[in-house]
């Protein structure tokens, strides 16, 4: 598993591609958080709050994870390596956890160097005051289990389509409607019990609660349960792949 995903991380840094959605990822936020004047800007935030990157993040990874995750199984079947790969001594699961392990080290590699977006604006704020760490580190751990949610669906996105354009289109489509979608259609409800109900499926929901500092269980159990609900689902399409 750790093979494959070392092998995913040095064929993404390979290419040119791979250094330059990076650098427009974080030139981007760069722009929306300091330069740009919009809802997102950090010197425009009530009190220096860090609380604007994280609203704005997840619009971002709507479309970075996709982009990142498109090529991992689209590209080897196009390149007929599938084939290879699937002759080796590997499960199912061992193939898709180390796509999956190479994909969120690409991501976390992108999101380190956004902390100094923090550090410098806790640098500009007065002395007698300063960035909440604690909260802008539960944020963070909410953001990677959003971000791992993200991965997985664009994974099996990437598993049923040979192209990588249908692979990121569809990718897309998933995480909107993980983080929106759900959330969207509670709100056309007139009845209480069936908003809470669809509300709950919305990962906005639990991915604002835990970036507020609320660790709640039923914020964490969305998080994993539907990683591992999709996780199975692209471990089961190797599987038929396979077959």
């Amino acid at each position: 598993m750790w093979n494959i995903a070392k092998r995913e991380l040095r064929l993404y840094f390979s290419q040119m591609t791979g250094y330059l959605i990076v650098v427009i990822y974080l030139l981007f936020t760069a722009l929306l958080l300091w330069f740009f004047n919009n809802p997102y800007n950090l010197l425009n935030s009530e009190l220096g709050s860090f609380s604007p990157f994280f609203e704005l993040t997840p619009i971002l990874f709507l479309f970075l994870i996709p982009a990142i995750s498109m090529r991992t199984f689209s590209e080897e079947f196009s390149q007929g390596t599938f084939e290879l790969l699937i002759t080796k001594p590997l499960s199912s699961l061992q193939i898709f956890g180390g796509k999956l392990i190479g994909v969120l080290l690409v991501l976390i590699i992108i999101i380190i160097p956004t902390l100094f977006h923090a550090v410098f604006l806790d640098s500009l704020l007065q002395l007698d005051s300063e960035l909440d760490w604690v909260i802008i580190i539960s944020s963070y751990v909410a953001l990677i289990f959003l971000a791992i949610l993200f991965v997985i669906t664009s994974l099996c996105s990437s598993l049923i389509f040979q192209s990588q354009v249908a692979s990121f289109l569809v990718a897309v489509l998933g995480c909107f409607i993980h983080f929106y979608f759900w959330a969207f259609l509670a709100d056309l409800s007139q009845n209480l019990n069936f908003y809470n109900l669809i509300n709950s499926l919305s990962a906005q929901l639990h991915y604002n609660g835990l970036s507020r500092g609320v660790i709640a269980l039923e914020n964490i159990l969305y998080f994993v349960g539907f990683s591992i609900t999709f996780f199975l689902l692209g471990v089961q399409l190797i599987q038929k792949k396979k077959s």
